[in-house]
């Protein structure tokens, strides 16, 4: 076994060398100066040399051999079809209980990128989706990706000022969206001559166009009658503007190439951050993000199976959904559940309905879910066909995990809840919990990284990395190969930031939250180095909203915003604010101005309540938002229902 295994490591090392792998050649060292690495102890040792990135104490949880197995280098179109060309009578889709095959949805995708090319759009042109998850999204972003065109996905609440820019910014000749989006669009392009100017093609889509036979004419003749009524807006008429199926149409005579080639490190999907810093950011997903997410997802251990049914409620157009709701899903051959329309209270009611075998979703569905079992212990009492619930984008209280436990047990379910770690940035998870993990499941425990990601925590200041099991906080950071390329669109300041070389002289991504790293290579998450506010499901930045509002009524003196802990929404944003002396009679319309001036917010960034008063300051003249914290945690708040 030893010889076997020096003469592996000779051939790593031969390749790390002649890529000019430092992280590689290190670790090699390392081995070299401990005989007890150079054999199957590796897999069962605790502690070595008390660093994470070097000792991996994760590693005993995987296979034997899993590190020599090589990820795939292919487009994720393509490595999507290897996995399926023998599922193609498998369901790959549902969409309100229209069931789309494999066969049916590849060839959806060849004639998607057959119009797109014959509209002219090539390879290397960006895209702009703002859509919600449904067929046609899935459709468009696999065809984009066979000629090796970019799509940018967009929230479809984004603002006319946001749209703007980024129409702008991706330089696209090609915006697609709801037709319910048309009146903004329009307007968009009659008040802008730069933006009139670079687009040239505009497709709305009604989110009616793949229900199954009979429902979506019903669907259809409601909207039809809605807009005579002027309840909904109608999509103007114009040379620009082209439906779906005009589209498709347009397309079906295309005789030439489909597919471009790979290319390493390409860009393959643009996603926009929720804004956890000052402003959301342009990420680039490559090829790479995707085939290696599923590779690693695969080479750990989980339930995912051929023809099982998952339920899709994280939007495509966050990282989150467009790679582990959507692609992974399918690149296990399972049927993929779409849920376009934002699913929190309606959770369990779909479960019900779908009885689906995975489940990812934020803490936010998972206090839903647990208020529901247990306000109701009649309902969903058999949870046996459960095989998985994820809870990612945020923490979910160790306490809300156990409770949510013991009442999928009483339900004949055989799993616990899950919990992960990630970001966008990161393509988006690093973190998992395998069901070895979940058997004993630790507090506050986020899971141990992925077989090929790494994870440490590491000093801020010094920049020195931090033991692990030692309790030590600090900055996690991380290397993966699901890493974006970077921020994309000229900012490159930016993506320097993110991307630094540490002191080991390899690149290190910085995540900006704090956490520590148990004996066993366990990841624990204890706040943000910068302050940000969780809300069901969305991270941001208070000091966006705050720099908003100074910026836009002058009367203001200053603001805060912090954000009041909620069972279910995560956080509830409470704004405090000062006027300027001389503004003081005036509160009652300037606090109105506030109110309508953050409903330009998108709606989880919007405060619940609006609190005037001096900001209280620290020793060094900052704004004391511990204080503020303590004093809205007293608050007691009157929710508004629908």
């Amino acid at each position: 076994m030893q010889k076997k295994f020096l003469l592996q490591l000779k051939e790593r090392l031969t390749k790390a060398v002649s890529e000019n792998n430092i992280y590689d050649i290190n670790l090699i060292e390392e081995y070299l100066k401990n005989p007890s690495l150079l054999n199957e102890e590796y897999y069962s040792q605790e502690k070595f040399t008390g660093y994470a990135s070097i000792d991996k104490p994760h590693i005993k949880y995987f296979k034997k051999g899993t590190l020599d197995v090589s990820l795939p280098k292919m487009k994720m179109y393509d490595y999507l079809y290897l996995r399926n060309k023998n599922n193609l009578n498998y369901i790959a889709l549902n969409f309100y209980g229209r069931k789309i095959t494999y066969r049916e949805m590849f060839y959806n995708i060849e004639q998607v990128a057959k119009s797109f090319l014959k509209m002219g759009v090539k390879e290397g042109d960006n895209v702009v989706i703002s859509m919600p998850t449904t067929p046609e999204s899935v459709y468009m972003l696999f065809a984009l990706n066979r000629i090796g065109a970019v799509p940018v996905e967009l929230d479809p609440r984004t603002t006319a000022k946001d749209i703007e820019s980024t129409i702008k910014e991706s330089k696209t000749t090609f915006y697609i969206t709801m037709e319910d989006c048309a009146p903004m669009i329009d307007e968009i392009l009659t008040n802008s001559r730069t933006i009139k100017s670079q687009l040239q093609k505009v497709m709305f889509i009604s989110p009616t166009q793949s229900l199954p036979f009979g429902m979506n004419y019903l669907s259809d003749f409601k909207d039809y009658i809605e807009r005579m009524k002027g309840i909904k807006p109608k999509v103007p008429i114009k040379d620009e503007y082209m439906n779906w199926d005009k589209f498709i149409k347009n397309g079906r005579n295309y005789q030439g190439k489909i597919d471009s080639l790979y290319k390493e490190n390409e860009i393959a999907e643009i996603i926009y951050t929720s804004g956890t810093t000052s402003s959301p950011k342009p990420i680039g997903y490559t090829n790479e993000t995707f085939t290696a997410m599923v590779r690693q997802v695969e080479l750990g251990e989980n339930d995912y199976a051929p023809r099982d049914k998952n339920l899709d409620i994280i939007p495509l157009f966050l990282g989150f959904g467009s790679n582990n709701g959507v692609y992974t899903i399918l690149a296990f051959g399972m049927e993929d559940i779409l849920i376009p329309v934002p699913v929190i209270d309606g959770l369990p009611k779909l479960i019900e309905k779908f009885k689906p075998n995975h489940i990812l979703g934020a803490p936010v569905h998972m206090k839903v879910l647990l208020r529901y079992l247990q306000t109701t212990p009649k309902s969903l009492q058999d949870l046996s066909f459960i095989k998985s619930l994820v809870c990612g984008s945020a923490a979910l209280e160790s306490s809300k995990q156990y409770e949510l436990d013991e009442e999928l047990s009483r339900r004949g379910c055989k799993i616990k809840v899950g919990p992960g770690y990630g970001q966008n940035e990161a393509g988006p998870g690093i973190c998992f919990s395998s069901d070895s993990f979940l058997e004993n499941k630790k507090p506050g425990c986020s899971g141990y990284p992925l077989i090929f990601t790494t994870i440490s925590i590491f000093d801020p200041e010094t920049n020195k990395e931090l033991k692990y099991g030692a309790d030590l906080e600090g900055e996690i950071r991380y290397k993966t190969p699901t890493s974006m390329k970077g921020y994309v669109f000229d900012r490159e300041e930016e993506t320097s930031k993110y991307y630094q070389v540490g002191l080991d002289g390899t690149v290190w991504c910085h995540s900006g939250d704090l956490g520590k790293i148990d004996s066993d290579g366990g990841l624990y998450v204890t706040g943000r180095i910068e302050r940000q506010i969780g809300r069901s499901g969305f991270k941001f930045s208070p000091a966006e909203i705050e720099d908003f509002i100074v910026a836009h009524i002058s009367a203001v003196e200053s603001c805060a915003l912090i954000g009041k802990p909620d069972e279910i929404e995560e956080n509830i944003p409470i704004l405090y604010y000062s006027l300027k002396p001389e503004y003081q009679e005036s509160s009652a319309v300037i606090r109105q101005e506030i109110i309508t001036l953050c409903q330009k917010l998108k709606e989880y960034k919007i405060p619940a309540d609006y609190i005037e008063r001096d900001i209280p300051l620290t020793p060094n003249l900052k704004p004391d938002f511990k204080k503020l914290e303590k004093e809205t945690l007293g608050l007691k708040l009157i929710k508004k229902t629908n």
